[in-house]
């Protein structure tokens, strides 16, 4: 029961995800359709294979479809590299006595040739097929067909398929995707429009087309059994779209007809049904297309596709057709190969293809021979891949997928044509066409492709030109004695010789002339090119002229490049800048050297290249071998040189790699044929590839001395051998040689300081390293110094010697150094200056008026001069000091306690210039009695006290003052030494002081005013670490006279509840019998301790615990407490001075002020203290105000109509002036703060303090 509900749970799952849409046993009836449109009824079988079948709109004719795709249905793309078999099928009842049925569907694909394909089955619904495994011929089982190599949709059609087997049962029809995981092209198969029927009016079969003509067609087609009762109806048009059921034919009443009058050279599709009542017609079956025949070309034919094709296609059912477009073209139009409707220029090389694009061509009577030309290029695979040119009857018909072989009048032109990635121009002198003189002759050329591997674009073709001529063209074109500035070239004449000789045009560009274009004449069979630009290639045509007005065609001769202009050594070419110098030998080769900015070491290079130079890449399927060279005049006697080049290259192993050589200037590389050893040649190193970055090669010792006196011609020679290889090929920059000399260098001296000299001497070109010596003149011992080449062209090589003496004379010398052979010596001398560093500066002896300057060290051959001045002045005093070895100097005339700055520099014996001045050294001279002392400062302020320091005098004593700033009087101190503790003073409140010397009982000057403010009351951090399991849950304080106070919390390690009016703490200073109740919240014991701040110091001392509870699990702890008399007390409710309580708990212990600890909490509160009320003693006639403290209107009793009123604030400054209306003052603009008011009435001044909140 269990294994039965585990798959029902999951039957039902699929059912639900999609993958199968009905359950078993429900089975479609006849007829049975299915465009996909909304929902899919087919029962998908994918398993875990990587390609699967699924339902969407990614793909269908139209709308949605059922493909194959690897992402989830994302795409209808396939992972080639894995295998997979996979299946969709739906279960269909057949009726009891069927026998036969029309099927069809819509399906497109690629896959694979004879691997990566779709089948179509039928099955008993017995048979359940198996994700990845094939279905199996076996009882039962029918195939229907296999499916692949088709980009566009195509419909296929059974009109008469036997299912006779099923009659009675339920069939099962499955599509099965197969692919192999090697290899195949996309996209993967998709299917759309199942249809099966049973019908009930019979196909017409055997549809055949005879006697096609250019204007006419006969179609002719086998009646079924029994005949349709109403005839046929037959539908043809040249797009290829398909009739519809509704679609009405033309009536034929037996089972031929002709076509007449159809289009020459145009491609018709037709179809026939049969029908048997006027309501019950059979479906449309399509016949073989077919194409009218030409109406024959005449000769001189000529086709440059600019505007039409007139060229007909056999392409069939094949994967890769020819197509006329604009895709590519020389230029324009063209006909070409393409895999996509003429989209691209591109094929599918894993599909095998063969098709033809042929031309119908009247030759004349009693024609012998002809020129064909035709542009052409297509890259395709070496023997595998290309087109051929073929001359047929026209009686002869090329069938897609079937190769022409010679015989029967069938004749090749040229061979095969392919690996040419830019357009080529094919010319043929010599086409004969005597077999076809008086017939029509069919022109064809043929793509053929293997389907396994292959490199794009594959062909294309313009500008065919075929005629016959009247002017001859020469032949055997040749070139000879090629200099550096000119060249012969030569032909042979034809026969007839041409009665006006011949024309000549040559370019570098390669463009050929037309017909229009006027050629140099020449009337014999040789001319020379002069003059031409070195080591440049170009291009040449000669034509016959037969008479002014009938010259032949312009014909190519072999291009040539000029000779270079040897270069001289040293010799570099870095590719950066003016043109390329090297030469190079490409020919027909694919694979060809090019200088561009595609890669570089910097900037530009040399390199190989199969798209023109615009990239460094290679086409690893064509062999090729070229070399790019230069030649370099070797000078006679010459032995060892050093070559150096940049390069790098991957390529193959010992088949795709750069060799180097050494050879003379009379051995002319070939492309395509591989450089071998032989007399006077000289490979360097071995083959040069698997290196993808740029890698440097040097060769110090390069023996050329088999060159001395003669031209050497230094090759980089590619090869790669047409199979396999990885990118880039090979890329050269940076190509250097140069002979080192030792040729005694001529040194220039500059920048001679104290300690250093730069040498400056010409680089030798051949790069030469160099040696330094040099020595005080006197001394026995050279000092040496290696310096390393610049390398060329670097003109000069520099160093600068460092360490010297300073006033010191040396002499110096340089010599060159090649390999290990070192040359002459220079020879030069010069003196260091003296040493110009600033010396060090003390001041002594310093007095009122006077000081003593000392400087050291002293510097040899140097004199020394001082400056001076007021420390923020800008005139300097200047005093030249008294000759070496003397290095003091004393200054006089000094201002009292004044602060100046000096500077000493020496001067080198000799100059006028200044060398740099020393750090300004500062000083202050002394300062008398009566000035007052410097230095006043605070060292230590707390909210009532002061510690004040200043600079002490000699046996002086001082004098203190101090005062709240804005009160007129001082507080005046004696004091015997120089510092003073001021006690007394009030938080938060600013004051000024100052100082004054006393010598001798009289008193100096006082110092300016120095201010300061005393600061707030600040306690000190306390907290637990952790509170989550120990903390203080609650605290109650019932005073004795005021307010209680509660307050619940939760875990904090600290609170600060001192700016919470709700918790604030009121207290009676003197006060008794308080009360205070801690709860606690704890896992484990804990302490308690409780502090009030009675003096508000802004400590917590031991006299200030009112709690102290050792570790215990109690709750609450409780506790009295006294408030001492003379406790701080707050001057009203909007005093902000406070006091604090701070209430700490600690697990495992009681906890100590200004001490965190591990686990507990702790909490401040604000506490407010006041005296004890006292009965009222005020005489209730006198003047009083209220309320006190105010916030905004104060009061005024007992008082006339003409009282007024002054109010000053605690600095005595007046604040506010005026009459008392109403007996009240509004005050509410005033700060926060204590203010005494006056008030002037006519029985006299009162005198009251109030505070504003």
């Amino acid at each position: 029961m269990k294994k039965f509900s585990t798959v029902l749970i999951l039957l039902l799952c699929l059912m639900n995800i999609g993958f199968i849409p009905k359950a078993y046993g429900q089975a479609a009836t006849l007829p049975y359709t299915q465009d996909f449109s909304t929902t899919n009824d087919l029962t998908i079988l994918n398993g875990t294979q990587p390609n699967k079948w699924f339902h969407g709109a990614v793909t269908g004719n139209p709308g949605s479809s059922l493909y194959i795709s690897n992402d989830n249905g994302a795409t209808n793309g396939y992972n080639v590299s894995s295998a997979s078999v996979v299946q969709a099928y739906r279960d269909i009842t057949i009726p009891a006595g069927s026998t036969i049925s029309t099927f069809s569907f819509d399906w497109k694909g690629v896959g694979e040739n004879g691997w990566d394909y779709l089948r179509v089955w039928l099955v008993p619904a017995t048979f359940t097929p198996t994700p990845g495994t094939q279905i199996a011929a076996g009882a039962g089982r029918t195939q229907v067909g296999q499916f692949n190599l088709q980009t566009t949709w195509q419909t296929f059609v059974s009109p008469t398929l036997n299912i006779s087997a099923y009659a009675g049962n339920t069939m099962r029809l499955v599509f099965e995707w197969r692919n192999d995981g090697i290899l195949g092209a996309q996209p993967a198969i998709a299917i759309d429009n199942i249809n099966l029927f049973i019908p009930t009016c019979l196909v017409p079969m055997g549809q055949t087309t005879s006697a096609v003509t250019a204007t006419s067609a006969t179609l002719s087609w086998t009646a079924p059994t029994p005949a349709p009762a109403n005839g046929y109806q037959i539908y043809y048009n040249t797009t290829g779209v398909p009739p519809t059921g509704a679609t009405v034919g033309t009536p034929v009443t037996g089972t031929s007809t002709t076509l007449n009058p159809l289009t020459p050279n145009t491609t018709y599709y037709w179809w026939v049904r049969a029908v048997c009542s006027p309501t019950d017609s059979s479906m449309w079956m399509p016949g073989p297309n077919f194409t009218t025949t030409q109406i024959p070309a005449t000769i001189p034919y000529l086709q440059n596709f600019n505007t039409t094709n007139d060229l007909g296609f056999t392409s069939g059912t094949q994967p890769n057709k020819w197509y006329f477009g604009n895709v590519v073209g020389n230029p324009g139009n063209s006909i070409y190969i393409s895999n996509d409707n003429g989209v691209t220029n591109g094929y599918n090389v894993n599909s095998s293809s063969v098709v033809h694009a042929y031309r119908d061509i009247t030759v004349p009577t009693g024609t012998t021979l002809a020129y064909l030309l035709f542009d052409w290029k297509g890259f395709g695979e070496s023997t595998f891949d290309y087109l051929r040119v073929w001359m047929v009857p026209s009686s002869f018909v090329p069938v897609a997928g079937t190769q022409i072989t010679a015989g029967g009048g069938r004749i090749q032109i040229g061979g095969n044509f392919n690996q040419q990635l830019t357009w080529q121009n094919y010319l043929n002198t010599a086409v004969n066409l005597s077999t076809f003189a008086g017939s029509t002759m069919r022109l064809v050329f043929e793509w053929r492709n293997d389907g396994i591997i292959g490199t794009q674009p594959p062909i294309a073709v313009d500008n065919i030109n075929l005629f016959i001529p009247s002017c001859f063209v020469p032949t055997a074109m040749g070139v000879t004695t090629v200099t550096s500035t000119t060249a012969t070239i030569n032909w042979t004449a034809p026969t007839p010789a041409p009665a006006s000789g011949y024309q000549v045009f040559f370019n570098t560009t390669g463009i050929p002339p037309t017909g229009a274009t006027a050629g140099t004449p020449v009337t014999g069979t040789s001319t020379t090119l002069t003059p031409l630009t070195p080591n440049t290639t170009y291009y040449w045509w000669v034509r016959s002229m037969c008479s002014p007005t009938n010259p032949s065609i312009w014909v190519a001769g072999p291009s040539f490049t000029t000779t270079q202009i040897p270069a001289t050594i040293p010799y570099y070419q870095p590719f950066t800048t003016g043109p390329n110098d090297f030469g190079f030998t490409s020919g027909t080769q694919t694979n060809k050297w090019f200088m561009g900015a595609a890669t570089g070491n910097t900037g530009n290079s040399i390199y190989i290249s199969n798209d023109a130079g615009a990239t460094n890449s290679y086409t690893i399927t064509s062999a090729s071998t070229v070399h790019a060279y230069r030649d370099i005049a070797v000078p006679a006697g010459t032995t060892i040189a050093k070559l150096s080049f940049d390069w790098k290259a991957v390529g193959e192993s010992s088949f795709d790699y750069l060799r180097v050589w050494l050879v003379p200037a009379t051995y002319m590389p070939t492309a395509g044929t591989l450089i071998t050893a032989g007399t006077g040649r000289i490979q360097l190193g071995t083959n040069y590839n698997q290196q993808a970055t740029w890698l440097g090669y040097l060769n110090s010792t390069l023996n050329l001395s088999s060159f001395a006196g003669n031209t050497m011609r230094l090759v980089f020679e590619w090869r790669n051998d047409g199979s396999g290889g990885t990118q880039p090929p090979v890329a050269i920059d940076n190509v250097k040689l140069v002979i080192c000399k030792t040729t005694t260098p001529v040194v220039t001296l500059t920048n001679v300081t104290h300690n250093s000299v730069t040498l400056t001497w010409p680089q030798d070109s051949g790069e030469a390293s160099y040696t330094i010596r040099y020595r005080p003149i006197g001394s026995t011992t050279w000092q040496t110094v290696a310096v390393p080449a610049q390398p060329y062209p670097t003109p000069t090589n520099t160093y600068t010697l460092t360490g010297l003496q300073s006033a010191t004379q040396y002499e110096v010398e340089v010599a060159a150094i090649c390999n290990t052979t070192t040359g002459g010596y220079s020879h030069n001398q010069f003196l260091t200056r003296c040493d110009p560093t600033p010396p060090n500066v003390t001041i002594s002896n310093i007095t009122t008026t006077t000081a003593l300057v000392t400087w050291t060290p002293l510097a040899a051959s140097a004199t020394y001069t001082m400056r001076y001045r007021v420390v923020g002045t800008t005139t300097w005093t200047t005093v030249n000091l008294p000759a070496p070895p003397a290095n003091n100097y004393p200054l006089t005339g000094l201002s009292v306690y004044t602060t100046y700055e000096v500077q000493i520099a020496n001067k080198c014996d000799g100059e006028t210039t200044l060398n740099p001045w020393s750090t300004p050294k500062v000083f202050t001279t002394e300062r008398t009695c009566e000035i007052p002392p410097p230095g006043l400062t605070i060292t230590s302020l707390t909210p009532t006290s002061a510690v004040v320091v200043w600079d002490p005098f000699p046996g002086a004593t001082y004098i203190l003052r101090y005062r709240k700033v804005g009160i007129p009087s001082w507080t005046t101190i004696a004091v015997p030494t120089n510092t003073y503790t001021i006690n007394g003073l009030l938080e938060l409140t600013k004051y000024e002081m100052q100082v004054a010397n006393v010598c001798s009982g009289t008193p100096g000057n006082f110092t300016p005013l120095y201010f300061f403010t005393t600061p707030t009351v600040i306690y000190c951090q306390m907290s637990g670490q952790s509170s989550a399991t120990d903390y203080i849950s609650k605290v109650t304080v019932k005073p004795n006279g005021k307010p209680n106070m509660e307050n619940a919390s939760v875990a904090s390690n600290y609170t600060d509840y001192t700016g919470n009016p709700a918790t604030f703490i009121e207290l009676i200073q003197g006060s008794t019998g308080n009360q205070i109740s801690i709860e606690k919240t704890v896992t484990n014991e804990a302490g308690v301790a409780v502090w009030i701040d009675f003096d508000r110091s802004g400590t917590f001392d031991p006299n200030e615990r009112i709690v102290a509870a050792g570790p215990n699990t109690t709750t609450p702890i409780t506790g009295t407490f006294s408030v001492p008399a003379n406790a701080f007390v707050s001057a009203g409710s909007a005093d902000y001075k406070y006091v604090v309580m701070r209430v700490a708990m600690q697990r495992g212990g009681i906890p100590v002020n200004c001490t965190s600890f591990p686990y507990g909490e702790v909490e401040d509160y604000t506490v407010r203290i006041s005296k004890v009320p006292v009965p009222n003693s005020l005489n209730q006639d006198d003047i009083m105000i209220y309320p006190n403290p105010v916030s905004s209107v104060l009061h005024v009793k007992n008082i006339s109509s003409k009282a007024g009123y002054k109010i000053y604030n605690s600095a005595g400054q007046l604040i506010s002036d005026g009459f008392i209306l109403n007996n009240q003052i509004n005050v509410s603009k005033l700060i926060s703060g204590v203010y005494v008011i006056y008030i002037e009435d006519v029985e006299g001044t009162v005198q009251k303090k109030f505070i504003k909140e």
